[in-house]
């Protein structure tokens, strides 16, 4: 329900923007109102709306719009990256974090009650970016990894976000042996260059995948952005969107095959 100052405005945008998909050359108003074989328009012009009602402006909701539906989709390597969730399910959220970084802190432990809530529809990917601002950061990724060689990188993982302010080279090896790890392997692996490696890997890409901060979050190849969606609530609504596009044979819109842009 919008009042009508709103629905002005998201009259103008659906009728300006184009519809998700590319075989629909039409504005999102004229694919939703002659009910086109697009499964991605109806959840579009929804979420116009949705933001619009939230209080956001013309241009915050066209920003969201782009990146929800847009046809910028990032091609992301899980390689062998910690998962948790069917390999093949039909949600892939990939998330990059700092230990030392609070909103990651903050972040990660919604991001596991998100998954858990929709498994097992979701795969949840875990990659590092430890930041140069933060002292122990690239340590305690170092540890992260060591401890995935070991079969235990999501209880370390959870030690190290719920221990950001005790990161030092004693507490991490503390944390190794709380998690069960073979101390001398730990330490070897944590040390050697296949650590780094890892961490090179990852870093690099995020950033051809344009990351801007920690947590950067990736689903189906779309950037999650934190400035234009909350993880509370709207990534609930995001994965919802993108089966219930999967399961209607929006594939293509899912995708991001469209372009949306001014009419």
């Amino acid at each position: 329900e919008l009042v009508r100052r709103e629905r002005h405005t998201w009259w103008q945008l659906v009728s300006q923007l184009y519809a998700p998909c590319a075989e629909q050359a039409v504005s999102l108003a004229q694919c939703v109102r002659e009910s086109r074989p697009c499964a991605a328009c109806v959840p579009a012009a929804q979420l116009v709306a949705d933001k619009i009602r939230g209080g956001a402006s013309a241009a915050e909701a066209q920003a969201a719009y782009a990146v929800r539906f847009g046809p910028n989709v990032k091609k992301i390597d899980l390689a062998d990256s910690p998962s948790r969730g069917p390999e093949r399910a039909p949600v892939q959220i990939v998330v990059w974090s700092d230990f030392e970084c609070p909103s990651c802190g903050r972040a990660v432990p919604l991001l596991d009650e998100i998954f858990e809530r929709h498994a097992p529809n979701v795969r949840l990917v875990h990659k590092v970016y430890p930041l140069r601002s933060h002292p122990h950061a690239e340590a305690a990724a170092r540890a992260a990894i060591a401890a995935h060689a070991q079969g235990r990188y999501w209880q370390m993982e959870r030690l190290l976000f719920e221990n950001q302010q005790r990161l030092e080279e004693k507490d991490l090896l503390g944390y190794a042996q709380r998690v069960g790890l073979d101390m001398a392997r730990f330490r070897a692996e944590m040390a050697g260059e296949a650590a780094a490696r890892v961490i090179a890997r990852d870093k690099a890409e995020a950033d051809r995948a344009g990351l801007s901060g920690t947590p950067f979050i990736v689903v189906n190849g779309r950037e999650f952005d934190l400035a234009l969606f909350s993880l509370q609530g709207e990534l609930d609504r995001w994965i919802a969107t993108e089966l219930a596009i999967l399961g209607g044979g929006g594939g293509a819109a899912a995708g991001g095959a469209g372009a949306p842009g001014a009419r």
